[in-house]
């Protein structure tokens, strides 16, 4: 397996949407890898399907260096797409095997001013409980 340094999670419904042009702006001169959350069947905690996909991905976020995640702001909120993912994540067993990669988040929306600092708090607190270093991106968008 090739290495990707970096990986971009879509965590819009659309695939290429406002996020997604928002981020592969931002890393319009590097290589990268773009997940769309959308086109992944990831199930909340605790339920168990022989369909589910996370796995995938979080072996991707395993073999990177940095990890930046795009959201709209839906509901004054993060996506659900995002919300799932990150709470899988977080019950996962392999959560130390992202210890010292970099994670970054961007919000973005018609008025994401009251999502911006919750979601981004949220993100670094999950960043802290992951050993992960939070690098702050939001400033460029």
């Amino acid at each position: 397996m090739i290495k990707i340094n970096i990986i971009f999670v879509n965590a819009s419904q659309n695939r290429a949407g406002n996020t997604s042009r928002l981020g592969t702006d931002f890393l319009k001169n590097r290589v990268f890898q773009q997940i769309n959350l959308v086109d992944y069947k990831i199930y909340q905690i605790n339920q168990n399907f022989s369909d589910d996909q996370f796995g995938e991905i979080f072996y991707k976020l395993q073999h990177a260096d940095w990890i930046i995640l795009g959201t709209p702001a839906y509901w004054h909120d993060m996506s659900g797409y995002l919300k799932v993912f990150i709470e899988r994540i977080g019950q996962s067993s392999g959560l130390e095997t992202l210890a010292g990669k970099s994670l970054s988040v961007f919000i973005h929306g018609s008025n994401p001013t009251d999502t911006i600092e919750p979601v981004t708090r949220i993100i670094k607190r999950f960043s802290s409980v992951a050993n992960m270093k939070y690098v702050d991106i939001q400033q460029n968008f």
